[in-house]
């Protein structure tokens, strides 16, 4: 395949995607916190998927300064999003996990995802879900294992 094809092709993808995105994201943002950014959206989600983290963690995961986390986690706690807490099995280090505006922002995600699941993805059929869940996962591990590479770098 010529650079000019892959180019080409690689941009019709962007565009698609981006473009499902901002149709999706239309369509839902109702159900959605338009208060939430992006970074603490991401941040909920860390926390949600390990149940509780150490503001350390979190800093490294996001590749941001544990001062930053500092400040995201502030916001998030005073929306009722987040609690802190001391670890008490080392009482130097904060342990963050999802509070009750967390769980329910996490739920209402879920909830939209199962919706668009059902209203999209099923159309597609099983043989383009398990070609798209195969590429998009080869992709992540080619992103993964380059990043990887540049941070021994």
């Amino acid at each position: 395949m010529s650079e000019d094809l892959l180019i080409r092709y690689i941009q019709e993808i962007n565009k698609a995607e981006y473009e499902c995105n901002v149709m999706l994201t239309l369509e839902y943002e109702s159900l959605m916190d338009e208060n939430i950014t992006d970074k603490q959206l991401i941040l909920l989600g860390l926390v949600h998927e390990s149940g509780r983290l150490t503001a350390s963690e979190i800093a490294d995961k996001l590749g941001v300064t544990p001062s930053a986390v500092s400040q995201l986690l502030g916001k998030l706690e005073n929306a009722g999003y987040i609690k802190r807490s001391i670890n008490p099995s080392n009482r130097r280090e904060i342990v963050i996990e999802l509070d009750e505006n967390g769980h329910r922002y996490m739920e209402r995600n879920r909830q939209v995802e199962l919706s668009i699941i059902e209203r999209y993805y099923s159309k597609l059929g099983m043989e383009d879900i398990k070609d798209l869940r195969r590429i998009t996962l080869k992709l992540k591990k080619i992103i993964t294992e380059e990043q990887s590479k540049e941070k021994e770098t």
